[in-house]
């Protein structure tokens, strides 16, 4: 209650505000939920690098839609953000996901 109070919102958003489409978002929330779980956590003695893996933050989120009501969703992470011992190949996916249906078609890793 006390951070709610604390908070301004602004007339209205600023001029570089970004408008996603209702169904490119539910596809990337179904694809980051599977892909990254919010409880998910480190294992015990993880590195500062495992760590960085393990955050949605760490990952940038694209979209595209396909054919027959699919919708592409490409997880990748973010260059250099996690790499503090040299390259990290292989950290993403991507997703066909049923919009519609609400759930995961398949996932290229």
């Amino acid at each position: 209650m006390e951070e709610a109070a604390r908070v301004q919102f602004p007339l209205d958003l600023p001029e570089d505000a970004q408008t996603l489409a209702g169904g490119m978002v539910t596809a990337m929330q179904l694809a980051l939920d599977d892909f990254r779980p919010l409880d998910l956590k480190p294992h015990e003695g993880a590195t500062e690098e495992e760590r960085c893996l393990y955050q949605r933050e760490s990952y940038d989120v694209s979209a595209a839609p396909g054919p027959e009501g699919v919708t592409f969703v490409q997880i990748t992470l973010k260059p250099q953000l996690c790499e503090k011992q040299g390259a990290i190949m292989d950290m993403g996916a991507t997703y066909a996901v049923d919009v519609k249906g609400r759930r995961i078609l398949a996932v290229q890793h």
